[in-house]
């Protein structure tokens, strides 16, 4: 698979963006096509972050529209592992210094992301802006071995989640960071009811646990496309940890502001944002 992958990182990181693209948009169409299932999961959250139904024509047109992008940000996937130094130089960079700041008192620091945008293609940004060590936190799925010899190669140290936990308090408390996506939680233990978009839903509460436990801030951030090949880096103001004695209560309060933000920037933004996977919606059925 390492190799597979290898090969469409090659293949993928030359030619124009604009053909990338336009190669894309055929792919993504056809994802959009073949598969109903996916569009059904895509237009329930979908029609959260709008205020509709599922069914309403304008979620499902936002259906195809983010099908699109998301391959779309395959392709600059490809292209930003294998010119790292080209996705450097053309992508924007906003609040970087919020997360080199905290790093430079010393303190441990969590970057949480969600489904939106592409926060893979920003693989090469924490060796070279962030100022300390990064695990990332990913899926132990097939598409993750493939591509973990490129994450380390930039800078990534790549943790499974089975058992992580004590290892990132670990590297909190020595003052490195860790980065997660925080929107899917299927399979991180106990969730909180939070307000989220135009409702109620039950989210994971490991990271405000693991930032009650390491005392470490939270940083959320986003990587958003600005067209092909042109993305906006953009990293929010810290969320304090909650007092190591606030148990369950400081957990819900922490993740009550991050659904807040959450919220906020994938109203913006819904066309990009890949929630294909299943939340837990107070009282959907």
């Amino acid at each position: 698979m390492a190799r597979i992958i290898d090969f469409a990182v090659w293949l993928g990181s030359r030619g124009s963006g604009r053909l990338a693209h336009t190669l894309a948009t055929f792919g993504g169409t056809m994802e959009w096509a073949l598969r109903p299932r996916k569009r059904r999961r895509l237009a329930v959250n979908l029609a959260h972050a709008v205020g509709s139904e599922p069914g309403h024509r304008f979620v499902r047109r936002l259906v195809r529209e983010e099908l699109v992008n998301e391959a779309h940000r395959s392709a600059d996937l490809l292209w930003s592992l294998g010119r790292p130094d080209e996705f450097l130089a053309s992508a924007e960079f906003e609040g970087i210094e919020r997360v080199r700041r905290v790093v430079g008192e010393g303190r441990g620091l969590i970057l949480i992301g969600t489904h939106l945008g592409g926060w893979e293609v920003a693989t090469a940004v924490p060796a070279t802006k962030f100022g300390a060590p990064t695990s990332v936190i990913v899926r132990d799925d097939w598409l993750a071995w493939g591509i973990e010899h490129s994450r380390v190669a930039s800078g990534l140290r790549v943790l499974y989640p089975k058992g992580v936990a004590m290892r990132c308090i670990r590297l909190l408390k020595d003052g490195e960071i860790v980065l997660a996506l925080a929107d899917d939680g299927r399979h991180a233990g106990h969730s909180y009811r939070v307000r989220f978009l135009d409702g109620e839903a039950e989210i994971a509460g490991g990271v405000a646990a693991l930032s009650r436990l390491a005392q470490a801030p939270i940083v959320t951030f986003t990587v958003l496309p600005l067209g092909p090949r042109k993305w906006r880096v953009t990293a929010d103001s810290p969320l304090e940890p909650p007092e190591p004695d606030s148990g369950a209560e400081g957990e819900h309060r922490l993740l009550q502001d991050m659904a807040d933000r959450w919220s906020e920037t994938i109203r913006s933004n819904p066309e990009h944002w890949a929630a294909s996977h299943p939340i837990s919606w107070v009282g959907d059925h």
